[in-house]
Formats: structure tokens, sequence, C-alpha cells
């Protein structure tokens, strides 16, 4: 099995030394655009009853137009019979571009969309924090009831609503009268 991080850092290497890295990133979300608009294409690509050149060439066809280096990815991962990872490639590549960027992507999940003012004063206050260029994408989720979910980094801060109610809930039924 391959490891999709290191794919995709080897992608990003590639991409940096031909300075095309913004045009596969436009390029893998056109990849991933076609592969959520028909999740059996990567059953297909793997399938062993199709001859490797025959699936090589569906790929040829299917992402002509795209990026030589990003197209010969794919047909890498078809020839290992590994095209379901793909998606997750692609991610580790643009993992790996925001890491080299200085870029933290972060979820803010609430109960009602946040305002321009709010999603400004939360994203300095990040930045501050994290010495990044935050780029922040709100979630909205009535179930948190209020306050706010923050998810960045492998960090989850939650303070929601919901979440402190739980606390409440969890420290009465464990108080001793």
């Amino acid at each position: 099995m391959i490891d999709a991080g290191e794919y995709g850092k080897a992608l990003l290497l590639l991409t940096e030394e031909r300075g095309t890295t913004d045009s596969v990133l436009a390029d893998a979300d056109t990849v991933s655009g076609i592969l959520c608009s028909f999740p059996k294409y990567a059953t297909l690509a793997d399938t062993p009853a199709l001859p490797t050149a025959e699936r090589l060439a569906l790929i040829g066809e299917a992402f002509a137009g795209l990026d030589t280096d990003l197209v010969s990815l794919l047909k890498i991962l078809c020839e290992k019979r590994e095209f379901f990872r793909t998606e997750s490639v692609l991610k580790a590549y643009r993992s790996a571009c925001d890491e080299v960027r200085g870029i933290e992507r972060v979820t803010a999940v609430t109960a009602v969309p946040m305002k321009e003012a709010q999603l400004e004063k939360l994203r300095v206050k990040l930045e501050a924090e994290t010495g990044k260029q935050v780029v922040i994408k709100n979630v909205v989720d009535p179930s948190v009831l209020g306050g706010i979910n923050l998810r960045y980094g492998g960090i989850q801060r939650d303070g929601s609503l919901k979440a402190a109610l739980a606390r409440i809930k969890k420290a009465l039924l464990g108080a001793k009268v």
C-alpha cells in the first residue's frame, strides 16, 4: 500500500521545481470534483478485469488537458491499483502546499452563520496564536446550540454551548450529595 503523504510531498517537490504548484492545485480540485461526481471511476481504474493499458488510456482521456505531472501521478496510482487513494494523495498535496506557504485551514462550526466581522476577528486572533496565515471555513450545525467549535492542525477546541451543557451535566451527575 502506498503512503499518500509521501506521494503528496513528492508531487509538491516536483511542482515547486517546475513552478506549477498553483496550476496543479487547481487541477487537483478538478480531479477531486470528477471523482466526487463519479465515485465508481476509482473502482474502474483499479479493476483487474481491464488490462492495465486500457485503464491507463481511460485516465489519459478522462484527465486530458490537466497538468501532465498530475496525470502521470494518476497513472502511477492506477498501475499500482491504488487509484482509490487518489483523494488521500491530493489531500496530502494540499496540506504540504499549505505547510510550505504557512497557511492554517480552520473549520469553525457554529449554530448560525458567522458575520464577516466575526470571521475577521477570529482570523486575526488565530493568526496571532498560530503565527500562520489563517483561512476559515464556517460550517453551520444547529446542534451546537451556540458558541463555536474550532478544528485545525489536529486540534479541536470546543467552545460550543452543547459541550458546556454536557460538562455541567457530567459534573452534576458526578456530584455526591
